[in-house]
Protein backbone atom coordinates (compact mmCIF):
# COMPACT_ATOMS: atom_id res chain seq x y z
CA UNK A 1 0.00 0.00 0.00
CA UNK A 2 1.00 3.66 -0.35
CA UNK A 3 2.38 5.94 2.37
CA UNK A 4 -0.83 7.93 2.90
CA UNK A 5 -2.96 7.20 5.97
CA UNK A 6 -6.34 8.41 7.22
CA UNK A 7 -6.88 7.57 10.91
CA UNK A 8 -10.06 8.67 12.66
CA UNK A 9 -12.47 7.73 15.45
CA UNK A 10 -13.55 8.47 19.01
CA UNK A 11 -10.77 6.57 20.76
CA UNK A 12 -7.75 8.85 21.10
CA UNK A 13 -5.61 6.05 22.55
CA UNK A 14 -6.17 3.81 19.51
CA UNK A 15 -5.42 6.69 17.15
CA UNK A 16 -2.11 7.44 18.91
CA UNK A 17 -1.28 3.73 19.07
CA UNK A 18 -1.81 3.31 15.32
CA UNK A 19 0.31 6.38 14.60
CA UNK A 20 3.07 4.90 16.78
CA UNK A 21 2.88 1.60 14.87
CA UNK A 22 3.20 3.39 11.52
CA UNK A 23 6.15 5.46 12.77
CA UNK A 24 7.89 2.31 14.06
CA UNK A 25 7.29 0.42 10.81
CA UNK A 26 8.36 3.27 8.52
CA UNK A 27 11.03 4.84 10.67
CA UNK A 28 14.59 4.52 9.40
CA UNK A 29 17.73 6.13 10.71
CA UNK A 30 17.39 9.94 10.72
CA UNK A 31 13.74 9.91 9.64
CA UNK A 32 12.04 13.17 10.66
CA UNK A 33 8.65 13.00 12.43
CA UNK A 34 6.75 16.29 12.10
CA UNK A 35 3.39 17.17 13.67
CA UNK A 36 0.95 19.81 12.38
CA UNK A 37 -2.18 21.14 14.10
CA UNK A 38 -4.55 21.60 11.14
CA UNK A 39 -6.74 23.98 13.11
CA UNK A 40 -3.83 26.43 12.97
CA UNK A 41 -2.02 25.76 9.67
CA UNK A 42 -3.02 25.42 6.02
CA UNK A 43 -2.77 22.43 3.70
CA UNK A 44 -0.26 24.40 1.62
CA UNK A 45 2.15 24.53 4.56
CA UNK A 46 1.93 20.78 5.04
CA UNK A 47 2.50 20.04 1.37
CA UNK A 48 5.42 22.44 1.25
CA UNK A 49 7.02 20.38 4.02
CA UNK A 50 6.36 17.12 2.19
CA UNK A 51 7.71 18.43 -1.12
CA UNK A 52 10.75 20.24 0.25
CA UNK A 53 14.06 18.44 -0.31
CA UNK A 54 15.84 17.57 2.92
CA UNK A 55 19.50 18.64 3.08
CA UNK A 56 20.51 15.24 4.51
CA UNK A 57 18.15 13.28 2.26
CA UNK A 58 16.04 12.20 5.25
CA UNK A 59 12.57 10.73 4.82
CA UNK A 60 9.70 12.50 6.60
CA UNK A 61 6.65 11.32 8.51
CA UNK A 62 4.18 14.19 8.56
CA UNK A 63 1.21 13.89 10.93
CA UNK A 64 -1.77 16.20 10.49
CA UNK A 65 -3.77 16.36 13.72
CA UNK A 66 -7.17 18.04 14.22
CA UNK A 67 -7.92 17.81 10.48
CA UNK A 68 -11.16 19.74 10.80
CA UNK A 69 -11.56 20.06 7.03
CA UNK A 70 -12.78 16.43 7.16
CA UNK A 71 -15.85 17.57 9.13
CA UNK A 72 -16.82 20.56 7.00
CA UNK A 73 -15.65 23.10 9.58
CA UNK A 74 -12.90 24.44 7.35
CA UNK A 75 -13.78 26.85 4.54
CA UNK A 76 -12.62 25.87 1.08
CA UNK A 77 -10.56 29.06 0.67
CA UNK A 78 -8.73 28.28 3.93
CA UNK A 79 -8.32 24.56 3.41
CA UNK A 80 -7.44 23.96 -0.23
CA UNK A 81 -8.51 20.32 -0.47
CA UNK A 82 -7.95 20.18 -4.23
CA UNK A 83 -4.17 20.44 -3.90
CA UNK A 84 -4.25 17.84 -1.14
CA UNK A 85 -6.06 15.41 -3.43
CA UNK A 86 -3.59 16.16 -6.19
CA UNK A 87 -0.70 15.32 -3.85
CA UNK A 88 -2.37 12.12 -2.61
CA UNK A 89 -3.08 10.89 -6.13
CA UNK A 90 0.55 11.38 -7.25
CA UNK A 91 2.57 10.81 -4.07
CA UNK A 92 5.33 8.36 -4.89
CA UNK A 93 8.25 9.32 -2.63
CA UNK A 94 9.19 7.75 0.69
CA UNK A 95 7.56 10.46 2.80
CA UNK A 96 4.61 9.37 4.93
CA UNK A 97 1.47 11.50 5.39
CA UNK A 98 -0.92 10.68 8.26
CA UNK A 99 -4.22 12.60 8.45
CA UNK A 100 -6.14 12.26 11.72
CA UNK A 101 -9.27 13.56 13.40
CA UNK A 102 -11.73 12.38 16.04
CA UNK A 103 -14.57 12.38 13.54
CA UNK A 104 -15.21 12.80 9.82
CA UNK A 105 -18.25 13.61 7.70
CA UNK A 106 -18.65 10.49 5.57
CA UNK A 107 -21.03 12.36 3.24
CA UNK A 108 -18.44 14.91 2.11
CA UNK A 109 -16.83 14.42 -1.28
CA UNK A 110 -13.38 15.30 0.09
CA UNK A 111 -13.66 12.45 2.62
CA UNK A 112 -14.70 9.95 -0.03
CA UNK A 113 -11.86 11.09 -2.29
CA UNK A 114 -9.24 10.99 0.45
CA UNK A 115 -10.30 7.44 1.32
CA UNK A 116 -9.48 6.39 -2.27
CA UNK A 117 -5.84 7.38 -1.85
CA UNK A 118 -5.24 6.46 1.79
CA UNK A 119 -4.93 3.43 4.01
CA UNK A 120 -8.00 3.97 6.23
CA UNK A 121 -7.94 3.04 9.94
CA UNK A 122 -11.09 3.60 12.01
CA UNK A 123 -10.61 3.76 15.79
CA UNK A 124 -13.98 3.34 17.49
CA UNK A 125 -14.21 3.02 21.25
CA UNK A 126 -14.42 -0.58 22.41
CA UNK A 127 -17.85 -1.74 23.52
CA UNK A 128 -18.30 -2.50 27.21
CA UNK A 129 -18.40 -6.23 26.55
CA UNK A 130 -15.06 -6.07 24.69
CA UNK A 131 -13.18 -4.37 27.53
CA UNK A 132 -12.82 -7.47 29.73
CA UNK A 133 -11.06 -9.38 26.95
CA UNK A 134 -8.83 -6.38 26.20
CA UNK A 135 -7.70 -6.04 29.84
CA UNK A 136 -7.08 -9.79 30.17
CA UNK A 137 -4.97 -9.91 26.99
CA UNK A 138 -2.90 -6.88 28.04
CA UNK A 139 -1.88 -8.67 31.23
CA UNK A 140 -1.29 -11.98 29.44
CA UNK A 141 0.92 -10.24 26.89
CA UNK A 142 3.39 -9.27 29.63
CA UNK A 143 3.18 -12.67 31.36
CA UNK A 144 0.88 -11.73 34.26
CA UNK A 145 -2.01 -13.71 35.75
CA UNK A 146 -5.33 -12.11 36.71
CA UNK A 147 -8.75 -13.62 37.45
CA UNK A 148 -12.12 -12.56 36.02
CA UNK A 149 -13.26 -10.79 39.19
CA UNK A 150 -10.15 -8.60 39.21
CA UNK A 151 -10.61 -7.79 35.51
CA UNK A 152 -14.24 -6.82 36.17
CA UNK A 153 -13.18 -4.67 39.11
CA UNK A 154 -10.70 -2.76 36.91
CA UNK A 155 -13.45 -2.14 34.35
CA UNK A 156 -15.89 -1.10 37.05
CA UNK A 157 -13.43 1.45 38.42
CA UNK A 158 -11.99 2.74 35.15
CA UNK A 159 -14.66 2.28 32.46
CA UNK A 160 -13.84 1.94 28.75
CA UNK A 161 -11.28 4.73 28.45
CA UNK A 162 -8.28 2.87 26.99
CA UNK A 163 -5.81 5.58 27.94
CA UNK A 164 -6.79 5.32 31.61
CA UNK A 165 -7.02 1.51 31.44
CA UNK A 166 -3.49 1.21 30.08
CA UNK A 167 -2.13 3.65 32.67
CA UNK A 168 -3.70 1.58 35.46
CA UNK A 169 -2.39 -1.68 33.93
CA UNK A 170 1.15 -0.23 33.87
CA UNK A 171 0.77 0.78 37.51
CA UNK A 172 -0.39 -2.73 38.52
CA UNK A 173 2.38 -4.37 36.48
CA UNK A 174 5.05 -2.29 38.20
CA UNK A 175 3.51 -3.00 41.62
CA UNK A 176 3.56 -6.80 41.15
CA UNK A 177 6.88 -7.25 39.33
CA UNK A 178 7.91 -10.13 41.61
CA UNK A 179 4.83 -12.38 41.67
CA UNK A 180 3.23 -11.31 38.35
CA UNK A 181 -0.18 -12.07 39.91
CA UNK A 182 -2.88 -9.38 40.08
CA UNK A 183 -5.56 -9.79 42.76
CA UNK A 184 -8.73 -7.90 43.68
CA UNK A 185 -6.88 -6.53 46.70
CA UNK A 186 -4.24 -5.03 44.35
CA UNK A 187 -6.92 -3.38 42.21
CA UNK A 188 -8.73 -1.94 45.24
CA UNK A 189 -5.45 -0.59 46.58
CA UNK A 190 -4.07 0.99 43.39
CA UNK A 191 -6.93 1.77 41.01
CA UNK A 192 -8.93 4.82 42.17
CA UNK A 193 -12.69 5.02 41.89
CA UNK A 194 -13.95 6.90 38.87
CA UNK A 195 -16.79 9.40 38.95
CA UNK A 196 -19.25 6.72 37.81
CA UNK A 197 -18.53 4.74 40.96
CA UNK A 198 -19.68 7.71 43.01
CA UNK A 199 -22.77 7.89 40.81
CA UNK A 200 -23.48 4.24 41.70
CA UNK A 201 -23.07 5.14 45.38
CA UNK A 202 -25.39 8.10 44.85
CA UNK A 203 -27.98 5.83 43.23
CA UNK A 204 -27.73 3.49 46.23
CA UNK A 205 -28.35 6.42 48.56
CA UNK A 206 -31.35 7.48 46.44
CA UNK A 207 -32.80 3.94 46.51
CA UNK A 208 -32.31 3.85 50.30
CA UNK A 209 -33.72 7.41 50.57
CA UNK A 210 -30.67 8.36 52.65
CA UNK A 211 -30.76 12.15 52.30
CA UNK A 212 -27.60 12.74 54.34
CA UNK A 213 -25.57 10.38 52.15
CA UNK A 214 -27.14 11.78 48.96
CA UNK A 215 -25.98 15.31 49.70
CA UNK A 216 -22.61 14.14 50.99
CA UNK A 217 -21.93 12.32 47.70
CA UNK A 218 -23.38 15.16 45.63
CA UNK A 219 -21.09 17.66 47.36
CA UNK A 220 -18.11 15.38 46.67
CA UNK A 221 -19.00 15.13 42.98
CA UNK A 222 -19.35 18.89 42.55
CA UNK A 223 -16.60 20.15 44.88
CA UNK A 224 -13.96 17.40 44.71
CA UNK A 225 -14.42 16.08 41.16
CA UNK A 226 -15.65 19.39 39.75
CA UNK A 227 -18.63 17.79 38.02
CA UNK A 228 -21.36 20.07 36.70
CA UNK A 229 -24.92 19.42 38.01
CA UNK A 230 -26.08 19.08 34.40
CA UNK A 231 -23.59 16.25 33.81
CA UNK A 232 -24.65 14.58 37.07
CA UNK A 233 -28.25 14.71 35.83
CA UNK A 234 -27.22 12.91 32.64
CA UNK A 235 -25.23 10.25 34.52
CA UNK A 236 -28.03 9.61 37.02
CA UNK A 237 -30.58 9.44 34.20
CA UNK A 238 -28.43 6.95 32.28
CA UNK A 239 -28.18 4.72 35.33
CA UNK A 240 -31.90 4.91 36.09
CA UNK A 241 -32.62 4.11 32.42
CA UNK A 242 -30.35 1.07 32.52
CA UNK A 243 -31.96 -0.11 35.76
CA UNK A 244 -35.40 0.27 34.17
CA UNK A 245 -34.34 -1.65 31.05
CA UNK A 246 -32.83 -4.43 33.16
CA UNK A 247 -35.94 -4.65 35.32
CA UNK A 248 -38.29 -4.89 32.33
CA UNK A 249 -36.16 -7.44 30.47
CA UNK A 250 -35.62 -9.50 33.63
CA UNK A 251 -39.38 -9.52 34.31
CA UNK A 252 -39.82 -10.82 30.76
CA UNK A 253 -37.64 -13.83 31.55
CA UNK A 254 -34.18 -12.67 30.47
CA UNK A 255 -31.14 -13.53 32.58
CA UNK A 256 -28.01 -11.42 33.16
CA UNK A 257 -26.09 -12.78 30.17
CA UNK A 258 -29.06 -12.43 27.80
CA UNK A 259 -29.63 -8.83 28.92
CA UNK A 260 -25.92 -8.02 28.49
CA UNK A 261 -25.94 -9.49 24.97
CA UNK A 262 -29.20 -7.73 24.07
CA UNK A 263 -28.12 -4.29 25.36
CA UNK A 264 -24.46 -4.82 24.34
CA UNK A 265 -23.31 -3.69 27.80
CA UNK A 266 -20.65 -5.30 29.99
CA UNK A 267 -22.15 -8.13 32.12
CA UNK A 268 -20.76 -6.64 35.33
CA UNK A 269 -22.72 -3.42 34.82
CA UNK A 270 -25.85 -5.47 34.12
CA UNK A 271 -25.32 -7.46 37.31
CA UNK A 272 -25.02 -4.28 39.41
CA UNK A 273 -28.02 -2.64 37.72
CA UNK A 274 -30.20 -5.72 38.28
CA UNK A 275 -29.22 -5.79 41.95
CA UNK A 276 -30.10 -2.13 42.42
CA UNK A 277 -33.35 -2.35 40.42
CA UNK A 278 -34.76 -4.95 42.83
CA UNK A 279 -35.01 -2.29 45.56
CA UNK A 280 -37.02 0.19 43.53
CA UNK A 281 -40.37 -0.02 41.75
CA UNK A 282 -40.68 0.31 37.98
CA UNK A 283 -43.08 3.25 38.41
CA UNK A 284 -40.58 5.10 40.59
CA UNK A 285 -37.81 4.68 38.01
CA UNK A 286 -40.13 6.01 35.30
CA UNK A 287 -41.08 9.01 37.47
CA UNK A 288 -37.44 9.81 38.24
CA UNK A 289 -36.58 9.74 34.53
CA UNK A 290 -39.45 12.10 33.67
CA UNK A 291 -38.56 14.47 36.53
CA UNK A 292 -34.88 14.54 35.50
CA UNK A 293 -35.78 15.15 31.86
CA UNK A 294 -38.00 18.09 32.84
CA UNK A 295 -35.30 19.42 35.16
CA UNK A 296 -32.74 19.27 32.35
CA UNK A 297 -35.08 21.20 30.03
CA UNK A 298 -35.80 23.84 32.69
CA UNK A 299 -32.09 24.34 33.45
CA UNK A 300 -31.16 24.69 29.77
CA UNK A 301 -34.03 27.12 29.15
CA UNK A 302 -32.99 29.26 32.14
CA UNK A 303 -36.13 28.58 34.18
CA UNK A 304 -34.28 26.76 36.98
CA UNK A 305 -30.92 27.26 38.68
CA UNK A 306 -28.84 24.11 38.01
CA UNK A 307 -27.63 23.69 41.62
CA UNK A 308 -30.92 24.46 43.34
CA UNK A 309 -32.88 22.39 40.80
CA UNK A 310 -30.93 19.17 41.40
CA UNK A 311 -30.93 19.67 45.17
CA UNK A 312 -34.72 20.07 45.10
CA UNK A 313 -34.99 16.88 43.03
CA UNK A 314 -33.10 14.99 45.73
CA UNK A 315 -35.21 16.52 48.51
CA UNK A 316 -38.51 15.69 46.78
CA UNK A 317 -37.71 12.06 45.96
Amino acid sequence: MNNNFLIYGEDEFLIKNNIKKIINSKNKENTSVIYYDMSEVTIEEVLEELNTFDLFDNDKIVICEKSIFLTGEGKKDVYNVDILLEYLSKASNNNVLIITNSNIDERRKIVKDIKKYCNVIKCDKLKDYEIEDYILKRFQKVGYRIDTNSVNLIFDRVGNDLTTINNEIKKLVMYKLDSKLITEEDVLKLVPKRVDDNIFDLIDAVVENDKRKIFELYEGLTNYYGEEPTKIIVMISNQFRLMLQCKILNNNGMGEKEIADYLKIHPYRIKLSLQKSKSIKKEELERYLVDLANLDINIKSGKTNKNIGLELFFLNM
